[in-house]
Order: structure tokens, then sequence, then C-alpha cells
């Protein structure tokens, strides 16, 4: 993992002040063409901007537009000045250009110096900022209230805009109006749709055309159109548990710290749920080394609500390697409404390990027990070396009537109980 630059805390407070909280000047969105020096034709680049302008816009002018399925097929010719053909489109409804304008201009004074005006992260903050600033542009989101793969539901976005994320750079804005937080979330979808586009267009040119070849426009109006209707989902399809949260008592924190060795989740965030940097879990969507959260310091970043954590284990984080573990083990007759329980224990365990600043006794030993249940059998070893005879009391108070050849005798034993020390310290079980 790349390290940010480090700066000296009242540096960094100024640089965040003069980058995150003033207004950025506006400039043309970037193609990652450009930016990630992409080996695609010029002609495809020139198309896939041309696309991107047609149905989001630019900064000083944002759209969310969509393919007009009413409009009758048109076989009109390139305009002048441009390289594609127009595709009849609509505006969304519910995202007028006027809301939009508003939603860049406060995305602008309050998001650009970290998100960039793009989305892409690369706001002129974002570089000493660790972990550094969303990139919207994948589409992808980590903290929701729908399933994995989904988008963020209008409410994700607007709780993540109020109370910020816990333990990351991302401040709570609940100062600004309802009307400012509704149009900001309008334009980060603009530009999460525009990246998923751009996305899109590029895979397409990559793995389907020809270098001459353009385009189709109905594959263009196809792609813009799923990346619209999966957004529109997002509200319906909110997890919901299966079951109700039963009353924290030590017996289900102790269900749950047995679940949490059972379900592996010992694997990545350790048997005492601090997490380590050196486990090797793999990288996320935005290629940049995921390491497993330490839980006890309770820095949950997509809250800490009760029903945040168990969609968090429902659901897994979006873009990361946390896996779903909503899928009942049906081998030991596991019905769903049995895991959502143990997803509930589960969330009892990890509130208790936050409250304790640790893992709790009892629960650290529910763990022990598990991994010991499920350990596999012990191979047998070699019949261990018998220790050589150590020299007593008696030896040492010998030595000092022995003559020179005398005395090596008990020293030779004295050196060899010190061998066989660290002999055994290499036999002894890793801790």
């Amino acid at each position: 993992m790349r390290s940010s630059p480090s700066l000296p805390c009242g540096l960094l407070a100024v640089a965040m002040l003069a980058a995150g909280c003033s207004r950025v000047a506006d400039t043309a969105y970037t193609l990652r063409a450009d930016t990630e020096k992409l080996d695609l034709p010029a002609k495809h680049q020139a198309e896939v901007a041309e696309y991107l302008t047609m149905f989001h816009g630019t900064p000083s002018n944002p759209r969310m537009a969509l393919p007009d399925a009413s409009a009758e097929p048109t076989t009109a010719a390139v305009a002048k000045g441009s390289v594609v053909a127009p595709i009849p489109r609509i505006d969304k409804p519910g995202y007028d250009r006027i809301t939009l304008q508003l939603g860049h201009d406060v995305y602008t004074r309050q998001c650009a110096g970290c998100h960039g005006a793009t989305g892409d992260g690369k706001g002129p903050a974002g570089a000493f900022l660790n972990p550094p600033p969303r990139d919207y542009r994948n589409g992808v989101f980590k903290f929701t209230s729908t399933p994995r793969g989904s988008k963020p539901s209008r409410d994700d976005l607007r709780r993540i805009l109020k109370y910020g994320a816990k333990g990351t750079s991302m401040p709570a804005f609940r100062f600004l109006a309802d009307e400012d937080t509704e149009a900001v979330i309008d334009y980060v979808q603009v530009l999460a749709s525009r990246g998923q586009l751009e996305i899109d267009l590029i895979r397409e040119a990559t793995d389907e055309l020809i270098e001459d070849e353009d385009f189709d426009p109905e594959t263009v109006a196809e792609y813009v159109q799923g990346i619209s209707d999966s957004w529109d989902r997002a509200d319906s399809e909110l997890v919901r548990p299966l079951t109700v949260n039963p009353p924290r008592t030590p017996d289900t924190i102790q269900q749950g710290a047995s679940a949490f060795a059972e379900l592996s989740c010992v694997k990545c965030h350790g048997p005492n749920a601090r997490g380590s940097k050196s486990a090797d879990v793999g990288q996320d969507i935005w290629g940049r080394t995921a390491y497993p959260a330490n839980l006890a310091m309770g820095m949950l970043h997509g809250g800490r609500r009760p029903v945040d954590i168990y969609r968090r284990i429902y659901s897994g984080i979006n873009g990361t390697p946390m896996p779903s573990s909503k899928d009942p083990n049906t081998a030991i007759g596991e019905t769903p409404e049995l895991r959502s329980d143990r997803i509930w224990h589960l969330v009892h365990f990890i509130t208790a390990v936050i409250d304790n600043n640790g893992v709790p006794d009892d629960a650290q030993q529910a763990i022990d027990d598990m991994l010991r249940h499920h350990a596999p059998p012990a191979t047998k070893e070699p019949a261990a070396e018998s220790a050589p005879e150590l020299p007593g009391a008696d030896d040492e108070k010998k030595a000092a009537g022995l003559g020179q050849g005398d005395r090596s005798v008990v020293w030779r034993r004295q050196s060899e109980r010190s061998e066989w020390s660290d002999r055994s310290v290499s036999r002894r079980a890793p801790p």
C-alpha cells in the first residue's frame, strides 16, 4: 500500500481547510483514458467522451439523462463537431437540471476538495488522507443497507452525509440544509453513474470492438438504462433481518464468540478480534490493500447500530474481500431463521468487544474452545529426546574442590543444560 505523505497536524488542518472546505475551481471532468493512460484507440476515446457528455453533461451543466424509449428510431447523421450520432434522450424524472446545478455547487464547495471534481477521490486534500476519499466512479459504495452488489439506498447516502464515517476523514455535514443535502445526493449519483458508464464503454471497446468500429447506440442506451435501473431498485432492496434482535445476555455473547470462530471470522480478524495488518486478505476494488477491522477500537465505518452491524455480517462489504455470511449451513440443518439468530449473536459479541475494549474473558474462552474443537488432528511426532542429566547444587559445591579437568565435566554439563533449554524453546508450539 502506498503510504500517504505525512504533514504536521497544523499543516494538514490548513490543507484540509483550504482544499476541502472552500470552493474548488470548476474544471472539466477527467477521463480514465487520459489519467490512467489506457491503450484505447483515439477514435473510441472521443466517442466515450461524447457519450458521457450526452447523458451526464459537464460540471457547469450536469445532467442525468435516459434514452427516450418513446422516440422513433433515428438515422440522424453525425452533427458537425460530433463523432457519434445523437441518441434520443430525456431527463430522468426527479433529476431536474436546476437541482443538479445546486448539487454541483454544494459538491464543489464541500466535497470536491477531497473527492475531486470528477468523483475520483483525487481532490487536492486527498493525497494527505488515509484511508483516501472514496472514488465514486466504479458505482460501488461500501456501506449500504442493501445486499452485496447493490447500490446504496438514498437513506444510506443521506446518513453518511449527516453523520460522516467514523475512523476516517469523512466528516459529518449536519449543518447542510435539507435542500442542499438532497441536491448533492443527486449530483453524487450523476458522478457515480457517469463513471460506471465510462467503465462499461471502455470494456465494450476493449472486448468487443475493433479499432475502426463505432459503438452501437442501442448498446450504449442499454448500459445507461441498466445503471439507472440499479439505482432505482436500491430503495426496495433493503436488507431486513429475518428474526428479531433478542436481548443481549452473557449466553448470546458466548454463542456469538463461538460463531466468530466457527464461521472463520478469526481467519481475518484474529482470535482477539483486533485484526492484523499482516493478514493477507487481498485488495479492494480500488486497488488498496484491505486490512481487517480492529473491532476492539469500535471504529465501525458503516455505523455502530445493531442493525448496521447485522447488515455488514449478512451482506458483507461492497468492493472488499469481506464476504456475505447470510447463507445457512444446510449440512447441519441450519435454516435461514437460525442463521439470522446466529448473526444477531455475532452482533452481541462485537458490541461486547467494543464495550470491553477487547474480547471479554468468557467470550475468549468460547473462541479458544471452538478453535480447539475444529483444529485438525495433531500428527504423531517422534519421541522426544531425553534430557541430559542436569547439574544440581551439589555439583556446584564439588566444583570448587576439583581440578581443572574435573571442573570441565561440571561446566560441560551446565553447558548441555543451556543447549537443551534452547532446543526446548525451538520445539515449543507457537503462541
